[in-house]
């Protein structure tokens, strides 16, 4: 720097202080006002990340639009656009509690290195996130951190287009520099060359928030644990006058720590102490907003608008020293180089698309699922499109990119880290109907791409039920799927105000085919056996006896069935629809002399509709009917309607809920199900519900239609509470049936 400059050199300096870097912004707005040269800029934290878009070009306006302007509830999170995820994920996601994701894939051949698409350069593509030690132990499986920082990292890859490649930080617009901590080591890492992604993304790797950045056999946390305000780097890189903005907060008192938010920062403040009490005045001008009240997460807008006018006023208190400064300096200059391109406002050319991290097949599959068309610019929103569908499909525990280049066109890089190959589920639940339920599941293989995958389901509670599932997906061709699965059913009916036992066991195997790629439309077709075998201790049992219907019953059938689901929340929904679809045709029984065909069809449709602020209308349609082709062959379970309870399937595989009925019945052949609710949502958590439902059967579908009967109605309210473990509801109903009845519940469904 002394070489380029003729005069005193002026040094930046910003500390941590995550989302209350929003006030270094402002203050630095004030010293671009003023007209003040800046020569080198460090920082660490969140100062590393303001430091290092400040020396790529962008200057506080712009840095006030990306704090302003960035949905930080969803920055801070690796959250994925709903759209994006697979219809079978999303069905897992509403079932499970908890999934721990275990067992790193291993190369045995190495040929997971890199594979290029379109162009290979030949450049150095480790990805610094997949350096893992005892990549095989259960131990090395669990997560670092609440989040990898898979949204920032498309952030910073989106505004540093020109200054990706490995280069020393002297050679951007303003020279840089920023500190991380080394895990390893227990010692700072000093940023002064390499990626400037990797460097901005570890500085701010958040102890437990994010997860650090493995790079070169460092294990890199955010730099406030080593050296929170790092003047001492800008003395020792010639620095004539350091203009310091400083976050920290006041010796924190007992009422002061509350949350989480709190607690990071005190740590992490902890942590950096004796170099903090070193460095802190060594500021030629010293700037410190008043924010005392907020703390590093404190991202929302009110926050942020204030911690920028706060940062600024502070900056203009210090007016007469920033101003000493210029006086010796003269007014700033334009900066030395181009500015970083950010692909959000402005779209740039590639040459081609590499895939680092994964085998050549697995490249290939990704590259089709991420769908990026090469002749055509790409813009931010295009490329994150693509990271959503190549994070969405759960085999890479991340994906990061890169654009390789100063000038266009640049050379597109996805850096892919496998992600644990097996996983393991817990799912809890407890309700009035059946007491309390675990579900365990246990997956194999199933975050591979392709392949065999194995999941295997166990649900314990009164109702049981175990399954397996073997599916083997070969990329361009459907899934081929087999399927065995046991239950065990004991509960109740009723029937004219009678209430009785009924305890049966049932099997199914199935053999399908399936398109396990698509994010909105699940479709099956295939071939199953079912049957069950009623027990003859119960009433159910003895009075189908008595009538001399067959307790054993075995049937051969083909199926189709599927799911559209366009829902924003399984539980809570605001917008959307469900509707999914089964039409199944049993065309033998090898357990009844005399069998005609039987086919049974379902139709289940539910939306979600805006109804004003806070308000949401939710129509549930749904359908059964079982049509018999020859003679009608009474069956006590397969095809015999239900319906009752809040759960569909509790009591036979197409038993459909309906919340006025206590307790489940047998209904004619032919079903509707209808039910509206009206729910509010007055608190971000808790909503409420009033709903009203009512039920039409008949032996006849010509009859259900023409002349349509109201066999049951109902109506009922609802509170519900979102908890991290899954919906806390109240609910109490009448119906003209079965009169009065309440239910409880806690936990997801299944």
């Amino acid at each position: 720097m002394r070489e380029k400059e003729k005069r005193p050199i002026v040094a930046l300096v910003l500390s941590g202080g995550g989302a209350k870097g929003a006030a270094q912004v402002g203050a630095l707005k004030y010293i671009e006002e003023l007209g003040i040269p800046v020569d080198f800029v460090c920082g660490t934290s969140i100062g590393g990340l303001v430091g290092g878009f400040y020396a790529m070009g962008y200057r506080a306006a712009d840095l006030e639009e990306l704090f302003r302007s960035q949905d930080w509830s969803v920055m801070l999170t690796d959250r994925i656009p709903s759209e994006y995820i697979p219809y079978t994920t999303k069905m897992d996601q509403a079932t499970y509690l908890l999934t721990f994701p275990f067992h790193y894939p291993c190369s045995s051949d190495g040929s997971e290195v890199s594979y290029t698409l379109h162009d290979n350069r030949g450049r150095d593509l480790r990805s610094v996130s997949a350096e893992r030690g005892g990549a095989g132990s259960l131990a090395a499986s669990l997560p670092a951190g609440y989040a990898y920082g898979y949204n920032v990292n498309n952030l910073l890859s989106s505004m540093s287009v020109g200054y990706q490649d490995s280069i020393s930080f002297a050679k951007l617009p303003l020279p840089f520099m920023c500190v991380a901590g080394d895990v390893v080591s227990a010692r700072a890492k000093y940023w002064g060359n390499g990626s400037i992604t990797t460097a901005m993304r570890s500085t701010m790797s958040i102890p437990g928030l994010f997860n650090p950045v493995r790079t070169h056999g460092m294990v890199l946390v955010d730099g406030g644990v080593r050296n929170n305000f790092p003047t001492d780097i800008a003395k020792a890189v010639g620095a004539d006058y350091l203009i310091g903005i400083e976050l920290s907060d006041a010796s924190p008192e007992f009422s002061d720590i509350n949350n989480i938010g709190d607690i990071l920062g005190q740590f992490i403040t902890m942590l950096g102490t004796d170099s903090f009490a070193k460095n802190v005045g060594k500021s030629d001008v010293f700037i410190k907003p008043s924010i005392g009240e907020y703390n590093m997460l404190s991202f929302n807008a009110e926050a942020v608008d204030s911690m920028l006018v706060r940062g600024y006023r502070a900056a203009e208190a210090q007016r007469a020293g920033l101003l000493a400064i210029r006086e010796r300096t003269g007014r700033a200059r334009p900066a030395a180089g181009p500015r970083a391109t950010d692909i959000s406002k402005t779209p740039v050319r590639i040459t081609g698309i590499e895939f680092s991290g994964v085998s050549a097949k697995e490249a290939v599959r990704l590259a089709r699922i991420a769908a990026l068309d090469i002749t055509a610019p790409l813009d931010k929103a295009t490329i994150d499109a693509a990271m959503n569908r190549l994070q969405a499909t759960g085999a890479l525990e991340s994906v990061t990119y890169s654009l390789y280049g100063n000038h266009e066109p640049y050379h597109l890089v996805f850096h892919c880290s496998p992600a644990p190959v097996h996983d393991f589920s817990l799912g809890l639940r407890a309700d009035t109907e059946e007491g309390a339920a675990v579900l365990i599941g246990v997956g194999l293989g199933t975050r591979r791409l392709s392949g065999s995958k194995v999941d295997l389901r166990a649900r314990i509670a009164q109702n049981l039920k175990f399954s397996a599932h073997y599916s083997l997906d070969m990329a361009n061709l459907p899934t081929l799927n087999v399927t065995a699965a046991m239950e065990r059913y004991r509960g109740h009916l009723a029937d004219n105000g009678v209430r009785y036992d009924m305890a049966y066991r049932a099997h199914h195997e199935d053999f399908y085919l399936s398109g396990l790629d698509w994010t909105r439309l699940d479709i099956r077709a295939g071939v199953t056996n079912h049957g069950y075998i009623i027990s003859p201790d119960t009433y159910f049992g003895k009075l189908l006896d008595s009538e001399h219907i067959p307790l054993v019953a075995d049937y051969l059938g083909t199926y189709l069935r599927g799911n559209l689901y366009t829902l924003d929340n399984y539980y809570f929904p605001t917008r959307g629809i469900s509707l999914s679809w089964r039409a199944l045709y049993d065309f033998l029984s090898p357990t009844t002399r005399e069998f005609s065909p039987i086919l049974t069809g379902c139709l289940d449709f539910r939306a979600a509709i805006p109804a004003g602020k806070n308000l949401t209308f939710i129509p549930d349609l749904r359908l059964r009917t079982i049509s018999h082709f020859g003679e009608e062959v009474i069956d006590g379970v397969s095809h015999t309607n239900f319906v009752g309870g809040m759960l569909p399937a509790r009591c036979a595989e197409d038993q459909l809920p309906f919340f006025g009925l206590n307790d489940i019945v047998a209904t004619g052949d032919y079903l509707i199900d209808a039910v509206a609710t009206l729910r509010w949502n007055p608190l971000s958590s808790l909503y409420v519900s009033a709903m009203g439902g009512f039920l039409i059967h008949d032996n006849s579908i010509g009859a259900l239609f023409s002349h349509p009967i109201f066999d049951t109605w109902a109506l009922g309210a609802e509170a519900a509470y979102n908890t991290i473990a899954g919906p806390v509801r109240a609910s109490f109903h009448w119906s003209n049936t079965q009169g009065w009845g309440a239910h409880l519940s806690f936990g997801f469904d299944f």
